[in-house]
């Protein structure tokens, strides 16, 4: 049959019928787990958040949990948080203020009139802690295991200043932190969350300076200036229930030969790290070249010139460290002399098998440090060809009394 075309008048009619519009397209209508697979793309934390915040939908794919670890986070002192490996800075206004960061979690430590808190900034999570001059010394002459009747106890002088120079949870019920007592004698000091005092113990044949601790495979070790690594024993005191160091061993001893070594127009500095990176416990050295600039009343350092790392992994069977060349495809470290952390990383953006570290991340009362570091960055050390890159160009602070930290956020 042969087809007929409509009358012009139809054609005009439906013309000029309007069309019925598409409904409008949302981003809420994007299903949850194409959601989650844009949300597994962003290793930035910061832009992670502002995911959540587009829609109801978004921001439940956000809290499935089905992604990796956002990569850490650099907290500087004024309370501004940057993301790796490059985003746009978060204000965390309760991270300002803060006097230091504890060595395990995201907890953050503040001083108060009564004593001390930690806060964490992701979940607002607070637990008290002591004050630092509530501290109850145990004398102790050797290594040996001491009964409640051989310990001898003295409380502290109300005028004796104490540092805690690194704090880390054992457990959600043990708490630990190395305490400098006076010169370079230190002392490892355990509480309770919540307590109203610290429990130390001072050794007299170990008038070493503890630069580090760490908690691995349910023991507490501690590493001296010298390398030197220290098992820590914690008991519980029968008569108050308090926890208290019963013991310290050594258990492997040091490599390294000195701290500090002045050459002509160089001041060569040792810091040493510990660090747990996949059940094994590692000793990161540090070394910093410091150029000099010698004036008539001291020698100033200027600035630093190279830093360079070393790894070494415990062999507690052979008592011995051993010198490791890799830290495996898929693993960063981030150190900070009061918290270290080994990460797995499988984002492109983020470089493997290297060292994210703090440039100016020591602890300055050396009158040989003068004029050094006025400000500070961060930077990356590839344990591949051990060159140096900056991985946050654009971020730097004012070094003061409070340092930069890493905060891990978990999702």
């Amino acid at each position: 049959m042969q087809e007929i075309d409509p009358p012009a008048a139809v054609v005009d009619s439906r013309l000029a019928a309007p069309m019925e519009a598409a409904p409008p397209v949302s981003w809420s209508d994007i299903p949850v787990e194409l959601a989650g697979l844009v949300l597994g793309c962003l290793p930035a934390y910061a832009d992670r958040v502002r995911f959540a915040a587009v829609c109801p939908q978004w921001r439940a794919a956000a809290q499935q949990g089905k992604v990796p670890p956002p990569m850490p986070m650099l907290l500087v002192p004024d309370g501004t948080m940057y993301s790796l490996p490059g985003s746009e800075p978060l204000r965390f206004p309760d991270c300002a203020g803060y006097a230091d960061a504890c060595g395990t979690g995201n907890w953050l430590v503040f001083s108060g009139e009564d004593g001390c808190f930690l806060r964490d900034p992701f979940s607002n999570a607070t637990i008290t802690l002591p004050a630092l001059s509530r501290v109850r010394l145990q004398l102790v002459d050797d290594d040996e295991m001491v009964d409640e009747a051989g310990r001898v106890w003295m409380e502290m002088d109300e005028g004796e200043k104490l540092d805690a120079s690194k704090i880390i949870f054992c457990s959600p019920h043990l708490i630990a932190a190395i305490f400098r007592l006076q010169g370079d004698l230190t002392g490892i000091a355990v509480c309770q969350p919540g307590a109203t005092s610290w429990w130390s113990v001072r050794v007299s044949q170990w008038a070493y300076l503890f630069r580090d601790i760490v908690f691995h495979q349910g023991k507490l070790y501690a590493l001296d200036s010298m390398d030197t690594l220290f098992a820590v024993d914690i008991c519980v005191n029968n008569s108050t229930g308090d926890p208290c160091v019963s013991q310290i061993q050594e258990v492997i001893i040091g490599f390294l030969h000195y701290q500090y070594m002045l050459l002509p127009r160089l001041l060569i500095v040792k810091v040493p790290y510990l660090v747990e990176s996949r059940g094994a416990l590692l000793v990161v050295c540090r070394r910093i070249d410091l150029r000099l600039k010698p004036r008539l009343d001291r020698i100033e350092a200027v600035a630093a010139e190279r830093n360079r790392f070393e790894v070494f992994e415990a062999n507690f069977e052979q008592s011995s460290w051993a010198q490791v060349t890799t830290l495996g495809d898929d693993q960063v470290l981030f150190l900070r002399q009061r918290c270290c952390r080994s990460v797995s990383v499988s984002h492109k953006e983020v470089p493997r098998d290297c060292i994210f570290f703090l440039d100016n991340d020591v602890d300055v009362d050396d009158p040989h440090w003068h004029g050094w570091a006025t400000s500070s960055s961060c930077s990356v050390y590839s344990m591949r060809d051990g060159k140096v890159s900056t991985t946050l160009p654009t971020v730097s602070w004012k070094h003061g009394t409070v340092f930069a930290t890493w905060l891990f956020p978990q999702g």
